[in-house]
């Protein structure tokens, strides 16, 4: 293929934006004719690669990632004028290296630069986030139901429903919040966070949470009173629901309040000692409305 054709096909690349493209042809077209115009189309390839990496990652504004893209394609321009051209690459204003070591300096002050981009991203003025929440058994065990909020930073988000595929979607954060700590928060669903799969929406826009079940509980009161008459309370007895599930003791006038694993309504074996000796071993019937009164046994 000659120079006027390739250089019409390499234009045509570039201007269907296809700029890595026209820089791979660039540097096969010099290969063995221009050393320093081979290292020069090596150094816009690896600007091109490094451009669409930052941007992919949102790493870049807009309106940086324009200017640098412009001038990568006005570089391009300027060395597929010069197919037919074999000795030295001249320093210009364009930028193009006298010496191959000039060319391997460009491209390593390229990778610097991504580097630099990697490590101090630029924020967009907004960016979405997908949550992912599962329970114990992991991506087997979605939750998927009730509503969850997130606070990221100091800023809490309304609060999202939960899809049927164990996810809820935040969208338009501002960028200022990309770097800040993010915590879900469950509601109208009695679970806990357990861990998270990234810290910020800068590790990742798509976050998973494990989540494990908060047991139901009842906060159950009551008064224990003596065998005797009078009624008198029963000081510092040991109370120990289903087992040891739940333990506590009477105050001074008798009364106690403990909290007790199980839903209201629901059964549980209560054994009460008083004085080192078993006083009472009976169920009775969870219930944070009303207040157990309890005569122990003689």
């Amino acid at each position: 293929m000659d120079s006027k054709t390739e250089a019409n096909l390499i234009r045509q690349l570039i201007a269907d934006n296809q700029n890595k493209q026209a820089a791979e042809r660039l540097h096969q077209w010099f290969e063995g004719k221009s050393t320093s115009r081979q290292d020069a189309a090596l150094g816009l390839l690896n600007r091109v690669t490094s451009l669409n990496d930052n941007v992919l990652r949102g790493l870049i504004s807009q309106a940086d990632a324009d200017l640098e893209r412009n001038r990568i394609t006005q570089s391009l321009l300027d060395l597929a004028k010069q197919l037919d051209d074999t000795d030295t690459l001249p320093m210009t204003g364009k930028g193009f290296p006298a010496k191959p070591l000039l060319a391997i300096g460009i491209v390593l002050l390229a990778a610097i630069a991504g580097w630099i981009w990697l490590k101090k991203p630029v924020a967009p003025p907004y960016f979405d986030l997908v949550v992912n929440l599962h329970g114990p058994g992991g991506e087997s065990d979605p939750v998927r139901n009730g509503k969850v909020a997130l606070i990221v930073g100091d800023y809490r988000l309304p609060p999202r429903d939960v899809s049927s595929d164990g996810q809820a979607f935040f969208d338009k954060i501002a960028g200022a919040y990309l770097d800040k700590p993010i915590k879900l928060v469950p509601l109208d669903m009695r679970y806990k966070v357990v861990s998270q799969s990234a810290n910020t929406a800068a590790e990742s826009r798509n976050i998973t949470f494990q989540l494990t079940p908060v047991p139901d509980t009842t906060a159950v009161r009551g008064i224990v009173f003596l065998p005797e008459p009078g009624n008198k309370p029963a000081v510092n007895a040991r109370l120990d629901f289903n087992a040891g599930q739940a333990e506590g003791s009477t105050d001074e006038k008798g009364r106690f309040n403990i909290r007790v694993p199980g839903a209201s309504g629901a059964k549980v074996k209560l054994m009460i000692e008083y004085k080192g000796r078993s006083c009472y071993n009976r169920d009775v019937t969870l219930s944070s409305a009303e207040i157990l009164q309890i005569t122990l046994t003689q």
